[in-house]
């Protein structure tokens, strides 16, 4: 004889005998904080990886590819982050630019603070140049500046962080001007124009094709200094 059994009734949220404890919120906020980690993680190691390719190779001879394999990730992963390499070269780019300026910007403050002349503020930007030039992103500038001649985009965002540098040294020129080590003259953007040129494209060439006869930043700087001097 066949028994009826009656299926279980079904415990509804609201009854249910286990206390909410407000971890499940915690929790997926938890999650989703990591995740967004994860992903910020991610796409800096695509970055960092697209750089190295950049500097070796140039912009135009770096593929996708080649900034997958470097990456260690999947294209669709690579593509979850960036849609092109050329949305890729421009963030890197423009934050390669925005810490330059930063780091100018920082110096210059810095040098305030302390009595200096003309050839150390040159002698400390060019050391700074050549961190830059030296460092692991070297030759990345040369490929930024060619760049910035067929792109319109690349050439605005080193027009914009290159006016922001130039205006950094001419404050300092005019601060120089008042304290009387350097002689006053009227048209002081004209002067931080030939500064800016003189320390930033100026030293970063001769300091890579120069080869053994390079100068570092201290020679540099007392070599333009023996310039000027000898011209008065």
């Amino acid at each position: 004889m066949a028994t009826n059994l009656k299926s279980p009734r079904r415990i509804k949220k609201s009854n249910s005998p286990v206390k909410k404890t407000g971890q499940g919120g915690t929790l997926k906020k938890r999650l989703l904080k990591l995740k967004g980690k994860d992903l910020a993680n991610s796409r800096e190691t695509i970055l960092q990886a697209a750089r190295a390719c950049f500097a070796s190779q140039g912009f135009a001879g770096t593929s996708i590819k080649d900034i997958q394999d470097a990456s260690g990730f999947s294209r669709g992963n690579l593509y979850h982050h960036f849609k092109t390499k050329e949305e890729i070269v421009q963030i890197i780019i423009t934050q390669n630019l925005g810490r330059f300026y930063d780091r100018v910007e920082t110096l210059l403050k810095e040098l305030n603070d302390r009595d200096l002349s003309l050839t150390d503020v040159i002698c400390e930007l060019a050391q700074l140049a050549q961190e830059i030039t030296k460092g692991p992103g070297k030759g990345m500038a040369f490929h930024v500046w060619s760049l910035a001649m067929v792109e319109p985009e690349v050439r605005n965002s080193m027009t914009i962080c290159f006016e922001n540098i130039r205006s950094a040294l001419e404050k300092k020129i005019i601060l120089l001007m008042a304290q009387g080590k350097i002689k006053k003259y009227k048209n002081t953007e004209q002067l931080s124009v030939t500064l800016f040129g003189l320390v930033i494209p100026a030293f970063t060439l001769q300091s890579v094709f120069m080869d053994e006869k390079s100068l570092d930043a201290t020679a540099y700087a007392q070599s333009l200094s023996l310039l000027f001097k000898n011209d008065q």
